[in-house]
């Protein structure tokens, strides 16, 4: 499973997670993932000001949570 921009709260040992969007590690294709994280690389890298960076980052974040979701080993 793929959790994208969230946060977790542990209290009362209970663990509550919200998330602004989830994705099925079965539901991503392997091969788009890995291209969209080298897209991703590439974008940070040629990024230029602040506001790019960030957006960049983001996209960058994303796309290797996708790609780790694929490579968990349950």
């Amino acid at each position: 499973m793929a959790l994208m921009s969230g946060f977790a709260r542990i209290g009362n040992n209970a663990i509550t997670v919200l998330v602004n969007d989830a994705e099925k590690s079965s539901d991503i294709d392997p091969q788009e993932a890995q291209q969209t994280l080298e897209i991703a690389e590439a974008n940070l890298k040629k990024a230029e000001g602040k506001r790019q960076i960030i957006e960049a980052n983001l996209a960058l974040r994303r796309a290797r949570t996708r790609v780790e979701a694929i490579n968990v080993i349950y």
